[in-house]
């Protein structure tokens, strides 16, 4: 490769090169772009672009592959995840985000009635067992990946049911717990024993009795006090945690007159949620930050609003008006923000002379919760994981967490490590795509909910996308990133396979470079093959000539025996009438992609192509 060439690419992995159309005005942008920004922004490693797109194509289970890869509780996550992905998707630059969570859904619920997930034959039984504490999704995940590899697996659980938070600490019309059965379940059904109401202090024990490795992960379950006193000793005062616990144990099954819940995050949401469906007349949300700064989901706020949750803001609680033995109010102080604290998030500062109090029947703290036991230092051969690990976060972080530790685990039995991180290192390939997102504007797709008249028990409030909203949902995607990630490949993808000839002053090729070009209308040759640029690289202007790869039929040798229709991947290939009623190949030039796997298939030489993407594709 020449020194042009070779500062070409060192100026792509810098940023961006323009490229101009002599006599035409038109700009092209070069660049070198990394994995789609949905998947770099998924903790577990999802290849959420390769899933969304099998949906487009109605490929359901090849999507529930996809997902399942990286991902044992697509149902679960389909519902409650916070969805990262959503946050970085692109196609919040032209209208809404796509609904990623929704479809993980859709392609969850269709597996309830696709065969369940099996151990491969090839899956090697080793003689090693492993135990898992805690059956929360972080140890979940770490548990199937485990079996995966042949482990003989236990999971030891101190409650009565698996779970952990995703049992106790999210309500069933957010979760409903048949999906929680049925997934666990599923992991459960590739060789799992499940040890219940088996609580382990001590995992060193467990090294001791034959293990040998121990993912610990016993999850947070202990609520954090706000430290008034006499906290656990009013009537009427309790954590969100226990009182979760309580309405999902049949224990609590009936609230009257206000319920003040103390927090801004999903548990203060969720309480105060299944607060007003125990037939509380008022539910106040306490929080001393606006409505902004609030760590809960803001899909989950909104709900709370539409079913009757008041939000008292940049309100401090002081202390606790009991009366008697029980609780009669909430004393507070009104505050304003000032700088960012250590979260990021601006500092309430308590305003003075401003102190006032509330009535309440109930005093609900959702204040977040934290392991019961210190994470000392623990011999060698135990891995701490999931919410133990960091404090509380995310069902996804979870999945992440226990995906890392298998991972470990698997290194420290074997000393080498032949399972893959489930975050996927930096990639990217050679691109020429628009400066700036022209697709057009379509509205995201919503689902139903149900009537706020009708949310009196914990029933799920939110339906799933039927096939056909699924399909149109996923036919958003705009497919950022580099092309040898996806699984399969459909045509309506608008990336096709190029050369970039660099050209000397005699207008011959010195260097080539193998890229990727959007085909969408402002960019790119409509009916013309070939396109000549400049490139300006540091001062220097470089001539150069674009050229999309796309197999050529020599109809002289065709024998019309259709295999390379039944491998092409794009539908590009078909059939047409010739001389004299002679039948041979015909491609449609939209559709074909150059990945070249058609040719080698041709008995009679008839196609002339070129390899395969992935053998040519630039990648950094």
């Amino acid at each position: 490769m020449s020194a042009r060439a070779h500062k070409l690419r060192e100026l792509l992995a810098k940023g961006e090169v323009n490229l101009s159309v002599p006599g035409s005005g038109e700009m092209l942008h070069l660049k070198s772009i990394p994995d789609s920004p949905c998947r770099v922004a998924c903790p577990a490693g999802v290849n959420v672009k390769a899933y969304v797109g099998l949906i487009g194509k109605g490929d359901f289970l090849h999507a529930l592959e996809v997902v399942r890869e990286k991902n044992p509780l697509p149902g679960i996550c389909g519902r409650v995840c916070t969805h990262p992905c959503e946050l970085e998707c692109r196609r919040g630059e032209i209208d809404e985000p796509l609904a990623i969570r929704q479809l993980k859904r859709f392609i969850a619920d269709y597996a309830l009635s696709s065969k369940p997930a099996v151990l491969p034959a090839t899956t090697p039984q080793r003689k090693e067992k492993v135990a898992i504490v805690g059956s929360g999704p972080a140890g979940l995940t770490a548990a199937n990946d485990l079996r995966r590899l042949g482990y003989d697996v236990t999971i030891f659980e101190a409650q009565n049911k698996p779970g952990g938070m995703l049992v106790w600490g999210i309500p069933p019309f957010r979760l409903p717990r048949n999906i929680i059965e049925e997934e666990i379940n599923s992991i459960l059904n590739l060789g799992i024993k499940l040890l219940l109401n088996t609580k382990i202090d001590h995992p060193g024990q467990l090294l001791r009795d034959g293990y040998a490795a121990v993912f610990f992960a016993p999850g947070c379950q202990k609520s954090i006090k706000l430290g008034f006193p006499k906290e656990d000793e009013i009537l009427g005062v309790i954590d969100s945690l226990s009182f979760l616990k309580k309405v999902y144990n049949g224990e609590l099954t009936k609230l009257k007159g206000r319920v003040l819940v103390i927090g801004g995050g999903d548990s203060a949401i969720d309480s105060a949620r299944v607060a007003r469906r125990l037939g509380a007349e008022e539910v106040w949300i306490v929080y001393r930050r606006t409505k902004k700064e609030m760590p809960a989901a803001e899909e989950e706020m909104k709900e709370a609003e539409i079913e009757g949750v008041r939000f008292e803001f940049l309100t401090q609680p002081v202390g606790f008006l009991p009366k008697g033995e029980k609780i009669s109010g909430l004393r507070c102080v009104r505050c304003q923000l000032a700088e960012p604290d250590a979260s990021g998030r601006r500092k309430p500062v308590p305003i003075a002379g401003s102190e006032f109090a509330i009535d309440a029947d109930w005093i609900i703290t959702a204040l977040g919760q934290k392991a019961e036991m210190e994470m000392g230092n623990f011999p060698q051969g135990i891995f701490i994981g999931g919410d133990a690990a960091g404090g509380a976060a995310t069902v996804i972080n979870a999945i992440a967490s226990g995906h890392e530790g298998a991972k470990a685990i698997h290194q420290f039995i074997t000393g080498r490590s032949s399972l893959q991180s489930s975050v996927p290192g930096p990639r990217s390939e050679m691109e020429i795509a628009p400066g700036v997102l022209t697709a057009v504007r379509i509205n995201r797709t919503t689902p139903k909910y149900l009537p706020v008249n009708s949310r009196r028990g914990f029933e799920e409030i939110e339906a799933p996308f039927s096939p056909e909203q699924a399909i149109e949902e996923a036919k958003r995607c705009l497919r950022c990133g580099p092309c040898d990630e996806c699984v399969r490949c459909s045509n309506t993808c608008p990336k096709h396979q190029a050369v970039l000839r660099l050209m000397d002053d005699k207008g011959e090729t010195t260097d080539t470079v193998f890229i990727r070009v959007h085909g969408q209308e402002n960019i790119f040759f409509e009916g013309e093959k070939r396109k000549e640029v400049k490139i300006k690289a540091d001062d220097q202007e470089l001539k150069g000539e674009i050229e999309l790869l796309m197999v050529q039929i020599d109809e002289e040798l065709c024998r019309a025996c259709e295999r390379c229709i039944e491998v092409c991947p794009h539908e590009a290939l078909r059939l047409k009438e010739w001389q004299r009623g002679i039948l041979v190949a015909s491609i449609d030039h939209k559709k074909c992609r150059g990945c070249g796997t058609c040719v080698p298939v041709c008995p009679s030489g008839a196609l002339k192509g070129f390899a395969p993407v992935a053998s040519i594709t630039y990648v950094r």
